[in-house]
């Protein structure tokens, strides 16, 4: 793969290098753990929404409570 020299802050070399052994792993450990942070998010929301439209339904269902 070609490679590309760059100017990046020493904070977020220092941050990536948490991430992976060099540079090039870390942004791609990173980048790996976003797509899935937003992969769950996704997954939350959609659980949410279902819970939300069956409790409606069974609200609905069982009538007004007095």
């Amino acid at each position: 793969m070609p490679s590309k020299v760059v100017r990046i802050d020493e904070e977020a070399c220092a941050l990536a290098l948490e991430y992976g052994p060099n540079l090039s792993q870390g942004i791609r450990a990173m980048h790996a753990a976003l797509e899935a942070a937003k992969k769950k998010e996704k997954q939350h929301d959609l659980e949410e929404t279902l819970r939300r439209v069956i409790r409606e339904e069974l609200e609905a269902l069982a009538g007004p409570r007095y």
